[in-house]
């Protein structure tokens, strides 16, 4: 007979979809910089071997940076690696502690959901704008704003229901 699992040591709670969009994030950001720096070394070598630049890579370049970055937010604040100042909450009495991470919560995720809102409106407006070199919908390169903030909303609401869930 074999014991019985925590949900969260499975995979299947809380911690693990934290995890999984944590990795689909790492991943998607890893593949952004490759694509990055084999742009990157693909327009250095046609312009100093080849004597002729391509026009498309630094578009190439700029939005796989700005993709890349979106993407790999949601990594850095499961990671805790965002910037924070914690030496002050943590000597708070528990009952204090608890108001000031629903405040902190409540205010990431309302500015993340507006932000969300105000990137989604603004890429769908540019869509019958091209880009110079590329000529693609600008609305490719600022949909990155709203989905990288989606998944950071994702992430932060899982993390704050871990956070709950630990002390309940």
């Amino acid at each position: 007979m074999t014991p019985a699992r925590h949900p969260e040591q499975n995979g299947s709670g809380l911690a693990g979809w934290t995890r999984r969009l944590e990795r689909i994030s790492a991943w998607t950001a890893c593949f952004l910089l490759l694509v990055n720096v084999g742009d990157i070394l693909l327009g250095i070598f046609c312009r100093y071997v080849l004597k002729s630049s391509i026009i498309w890579t630094e578009e190439v370049a700029r939005f796989s940076l700005v993709w890349m970055v979106m993407m790999g937010a949601l990594g850095a604040a499961v990671k805790g690696d965002h910037m924070v100042i914690d030496f002050v909450v943590p000597r708070f009495p528990a009952v204090l502690r608890r108001i000031v991470e629903w405040g902190r919560f409540l205010l990431a995720a309302g500015i993340l959901s507006l932000m969300i809102w105000l990137g989604w409106v603004n890429a769908v407006q540019m869509w019958h704008m091209k880009t110079m070199a590329l000529n693609i919908p600008k609305t490719i390169p600022l949909l990155s704003i709203p989905v990288g903030l989606a998944l950071l909303l994702a992430g932060t609401v899982l993390m704050h229901l871990q956070t709950i869930g630990r002390r309940g």
